[in-house]
Formats: C-alpha cells, structure tokens, sequence
C-alpha cells in the first residue's frame, strides 16, 4: 500500500481529521485507489453544516471507496454515529463504497449495542477496502 501526498488536515472541537488519498493492490495486482479519512478524538460534538460539507466534499472528489479510519477515536456518543450512518447514506446514494476500519474496543462496543456492527463494513485496515465490495 502507498500513500500519496495529498494530506487535508482539519479541526473541529473535540476532534479532528485528515483526509488520505491512498492506493493498495486488489488480488489481480492491479492499483485500487481509495481515499482514508483519518479521524482523532471525541467523536460527540459536531459544527453542523460546516463539517458535512467537508466530508460531501471529500466524498465527491475522491474514489469510489471511502474509509473512516477511527484507530485514534476515544469516544462515540449519538451524535457521531448519526453523522457516521448519515455520511454511510450518501456514500450510498452516490455509488461509493463506504467502510469503517480500525476501531477500538470502546467504540466496537458501541457498534456491536447498537448493532452497527450489521450495517457498517467493519475492516481491521483501510486496505482491505480493496479487496472487499
């Protein structure tokens, strides 16, 4: 897997990202782009408009595969796994991919009482989005 230059960092509250432009290779060797929203923090306060704008942004621009990275994600409340299923039906109406990877055990904990874990395409590494539909 490489990761390509263009690196998008932002701030907002308790949390931030940065947006990865990423490729690996799918089982016929070929190079699959993706791109990797990295995402740190406490994913409970969102500022509304101006953070859904960013990932429609990031969205339209990109790949057909999105993957939320949430390795460096202390906490999920009811606010951030709304805007994860809201960001999940765009992704769908749009015909790309949407995955979550890395999460901890906290948050895996939250997905599994909630049972996001049935909905979500849960990856151990962003990566494996290219192997997966």
């Amino acid at each position: 897997m490489q990761t390509k230059d263009n690196v998008q960092h932002t701030e907002h509250g308790p949390f931030s990202y940065k947006v990865l432009d990423k490729s690996a290779k799918d089982a016929s060797g070929k190079d699959v782009n993706y791109s990797e929203v990295a995402v740190t923090g406490k994913l409970e306060f969102l500022s509304g408009s101006e953070l859904e704008k960013n990932f429609c942004d990031i969205i339209e621009l990109k790949s057909d595969r999105l993957v939320v990275n949430l390795k460096d994600v202390s906490f999920i409340n009811s606010l951030g796994l709304n805007f994860l299923l809201n960001e999940y039906e765009k992704c769908q109406k749009k015909n790309i991919k949407f995955f979550i990877s890395n999460t901890g055990s906290y948050v895996m904990k939250v997905f599994t009482i909630t049972r996001l874990d049935t909905i979500f395409k849960l990856l151990k590494d962003g990566s494996e989005c290219v192997g997966n539909s």
